[in-house]
């Protein structure tokens, strides 16, 4: 019950009313994407520091996270030194987000957790998005991979390709954390 807590819709008037807000851009230019996960990581640092996201803001980030380049980026953070912050951000829009936009927060909530070492929320996770969208890629290989128990390690490889996308949009995302060491 604590961990579908975690992820559980918080406000459903809000999460309704968000749906009329949120637009879909699209893909984005590189500047737009460059942009968005900035965005994401100062919203992670808040959401991280106990303030309340605005509507705007979950707006922005539900729409950024349908930008392929964006969310792939975005998963380098469950490795990086504020990873503990990213993934308080997921969970937060995991709660506040309407379908289908909260799939993809769902998601980097559970390899986040995944990559920690927390298979049971990223369990809890795995199921609610793919509940949301039963085709969803990336939550059907990441429950496959839980699934058959591969190691978290395994799975962190993923990361790399959201640094070198970080690279490529020339963003700064937070180092990496030395191996063993666990979020904050």
């Amino acid at each position: 019950a604590e961990l579908q807590d975690v992820i559980a819709v918080s406000d459903p008037a809000r999460t309704a009313a968000l749906a009329t807000v949120v637009r879909d851009g699209g893909r984005r230019t590189d500047a737009q994407a460059r942009s968005d996960v900035q965005a994401a990581i100062a919203a992670a640092a808040r959401v991280a520091a106990g303030e309340e996201l605005a509507d705007d803001t979950l707006a922005r980030l539900a729409d950024a996270l349908t930008d392929p380049t964006v969310r792939d980026t975005l998963y380098a953070l469950a490795v990086g030194e504020s990873a503990g912050q990213a993934e308080s951000l997921w969970a937060e829009l995991s709660r506040r987000l309407p379908e289908p936009w909260r799939v993809e927060a769902l998601v980097l909530l559970a390899y986040s957790a995944y990559v920690r070492g927390d298979g049971p929320l990223a369990g809890v996770s795995l199921q609610a998005a793919l509940r949301c969208d039963g085709t969803h890629r990336m939550a059907a290989m990441l429950d496959t991979a839980l699934q058959s128990g591969m190691r978290p390690e395994r799975i962190c490889e993923l990361a790399a390709t959201g640094f070198r996308l970080a690279d490529q949009l020339g963003v700064q995302l937070p180092p990496r954390r030395i191996f063993g060491q666990r979020a904050g």
